[in-house]
């Protein structure tokens, strides 16, 4: 059985987990407010959503919400546990998400030039 790597370090977590609510932030995902004094299993609650997902911790992408980089990683613990990854998000648009590579402002463009 695959274990959790969100959960392979505890405190770890939870530190990461209150220091990322202590901020207050909007849903990353949709931009809308969250209540964060609503219970874990409503859909509105709030969720650590990690920027580059466990399962593709190899990736490089930009954290709009910390406005740093995230990425790429040794491992999948490492990637549940970095602050520069992690960002708030409702539960029900971190659930649609799942592991999907949302890019930010600057998704679809291409930035090519002919000087060689």
């Amino acid at each position: 059985m695959a274990k959790n790597v969100r959960q392979t370090n505890g405190n770890a977590r939870r530190k990461l987990r209150a220091w990322l609510m202590a901020q207050q932030l909007p849903c990353a995902i949709c931009d809308e407010p969250i209540n964060y004094s609503l219970p874990a299993n409503h859909p509105d609650a709030f969720e650590v959503d990690e920027v580059v997902p466990v399962s593709r911790y190899w990736l490089r992408l930009y954290n709009a919400q910390q406005r740093c980089w995230a990425g790429p990683y040794e491992s999948g613990q490492a990637a549940a546990l970095d602050r520069a990854n992690v960002q708030a998000a409702h539960r029900h648009c971190n659930r649609e998400k799942s592991n999907k590579v949302v890019h930010g402002m600057n998704a679809g463009k291409i930035y090519r030039s002919r000087q060689w």
